[in-house]
């Protein structure tokens, strides 16, 4: 770790930690309005770019290519996880970690195909968010990132952490200097390999987003509680697999009064049998 590095995590710790007071179970949205404008701003950015784009994409695609690179993309991602789980003392956990790393490596086309999940082994999605989380940082007040979208002040530095740490970091910009392209060049292809990844997930993703907003009465209320309930439960262990993370933030149980007045129906009509008894 190089001291420019280790200085910029300091930084940002003691500002997470300055910010983290700001917010309160009862209000953790105190800059709503601020959120509600680069909400605002990426939802506009993807009805008239990022969708059209993945709409093509998955026209074009096979929805299992689009499963193998998401599988490609969360096998890069498995070095963040181990390194997360040693932080948070889950020794076995990282073993998983290192196991499904060799073996879809090795068996599963360099991380395409997830045979670890095929032969049932654990699956983790930990980042450095959910280690703060777990030693007792607070997540301090709701953030919505342009592009990047929903978050928190301790999520939005774990991500700048896990990023900068990240091997994806490290081997992406290397092969692209490798074929010869100058820094520059490489930064924008690093770019355009992370812009390639979002298209695909949100190809993935068309109708349960398109479903969701439709569905929803307030759109921006509904992404942050799912997110901010998503969290909470990942940093608790409650969910700990990827996939139902991101079900956790598409989907939602919707309140159906008609159901919940048949159940009091039914309760008063078990009421009156026991009182003729």
């Amino acid at each position: 770790m190089s001291r420019t590095r280790l200085a910029r995590c300091i930084a940002l710790s003691l500002a997470l930690l300055a910010l983290a007071g700001c917010a309160t179970p009862e209000q953790p949205d105190p800059w709503e309005p601020m959120n509600r404008g680069i909400f605002a701003f990426n939802e506009t950015l993807d009805v008239y770019a990022i969708e059209p784009v993945a709409t093509a994409w998955d026209f074009v695609v096979p929805g299992r290519i689009q499963d193998g690179i998401d599988n490609f993309f969360d096998h890069l991602g498995l070095p963040i996880v181990f390194v997360n789980n040693l932080l948070q003392a889950k020794p076995k956990a990282a073993g998983w970690d290192v196991l499904r790393f060799v073996y879809n490596t090795v068996f599963g086309l360099g991380g395409f195909v997830d045979i670890a999940t095929m032969v049932e082994m654990p699956a983790h999605d930990e980042d450095f968010g959910q280690t703060l989380g777990y030693w007792g940082l607070a997540p301090g007040p709701f953030l919505v990132l342009p592009i990047l979208g929903p978050s928190t002040v301790r999520d939005g530095t774990g991500l700048i952490v896990d990023t900068t740490f990240a091997s994806y970091a490290y081997f992406t910009p290397f092969w692209f200097q490798v074929v010869g392209l100058n820094g520059i060049e490489t930064f924008a292809a690093s770019v355009g390999v992370k812009a390639f990844e979002l298209v695909n997930l949100r190809a993935i993703y068309l109708e349960e987003i398109a479903g969701n907003r439709a569905d929803a009465f307030d759109y921006y209320a509904f992404v942050r509680n799912a997110y901010l309930q998503n969290r909470s439960a990942r940093v608790a262990d409650r969910k700990d697999s990827s996939t139902e993370a991101m079900e956790d933030l598409y989907f939602y149980e919707v309140y159906d009064a008609d159901e919940d007045l048949d159940e009091d129906e039914d309760e008063d009509e078990d009421e009156e049998d026991y009182d003729d008894l």
